[in-house]
């Protein structure tokens, strides 16, 4: 007897901690704009998905190039960048050098941190057939000129089956950078130019960040001396876009389209972040979409 309500007790904390997980944290928002929701003419532009700093077999001796690859195409990973000598293979490119980006690691991420969400996230949703959410969702970030994802944690144990401890498919997450390029690229460019902009996207969702003007478009990462009008567009149901403009907030808009007008001078950045439910102007179990670098007005 002593037995069983101890098993009721742990499931009933258990069932209860997974609720507390999914709708903390909260943030209070308390005012939020809407902006002209028009259309706009789409550029045309080619996307390419990479993972950046993945440690592997040549950094600690422990992993499969061939299990990397595999969660490669699992993830959506069109190339990595890591410990790779010049041209192992034509997806894994030696680490290009770091620059004024933000790069956000996962490595930073504190263990205990990292342990609850297994417990209350991951391991509870991978058993019924649910998506888990990406660890770092759950961070505030600040704004930053450009953004990196780090997937550098380590594989650290790996037998010769295969069997990895964690697996590339968990080191590589549910998080990736993209790259936008107005040409199609033969050879991937492993320059250091990758990295002043793009996106960070932390799931599976679709977002569309851009600028136009009547002279032409601008990508994250880009500047142009016209004004612009700056687009950000998403299929969230629940969607918070926050446009910043250098680092102070603009506008919190409440809808899955803007379109605005922008004449002053600036880095203008963008965060989508989406949320469980509100009650009035505070937003329970806010967690970030993507991370959007900036189009600058000169």
């Amino acid at each position: 007897m002593r037995f069983r309500k101890a098993i009721k007790v742990f499931l009933s904390l258990y069932l209860w901690g997974f609720v507390a997980y999914q709708i903390t944290p909260v943030r209070v928002i308390p005012y939020v704009n809407y902006a002209p929701t028009e259309l706009s003419p789409k550029p045309v532009v080619y996307s390419y998905s990479f993972a950046y700093d993945v440690k592997t077999a040549f950094s600690n001796h422990a992993g499969s190039i061939r299990n990397l690859l595999e969660a490669m195409e699992k993830k959506g990973i069109d190339v990595v960048f890591g410990d790779f000598p010049q041209g192992i293979e034509e997806r894994l490119f030696p680490m290009p050098k770091e620059n004024e980006c933000l790069i956000i690691r996962k490595s930073r991420v504190p263990a205990i941190r990292s342990a609850l969400h297994f417990l209350l996230d991951t391991l509870p949703k991978t058993l019924a057939g649910g998506r888990p959410e990406e660890l770092l969702s759950r961070e505030s970030f600040n704004p930053s000129v450009c953004y990196v994802l780090a997937h550098d944690r380590r594989v650290l144990f790996s037998t010769f089956l295969g069997l990895e401890l964690p697996s590339y498919a968990s080191i590589l997450g549910g998080g990736k950078n993209i790259f936008l390029s107005r040409d199609v690229l033969i050879r991937w460019p492993y320059s250091g130019d990758i990295l002043k902009g793009g996106l960070v996207l932390l799931g599976q969702n679709k977002i569309s960040v851009f600028a136009y003007s009547e002279r032409s478009f601008y990508l994250p990462g880009e500047r142009t001396i016209y004004p612009f009008r700056y687009v950000v567009e998403t299929g969230l149901k629940r969607p918070l876009l926050l446009v910043f403009r250098d680092g102070d907030l603009k506008g919190v808009f409440n809808q899955r389209r803007i379109n605005l007008s922008l004449n002053e001078r600036g880095s203008y950045t963008s965060q989508v972040i989406t949320y469980k439910f509100k009650v009035h102007i505070l937003y329970f179990g806010v967690r970030t979409v993507a991370l959007a670098s900036s189009i600058g007005l000169m």
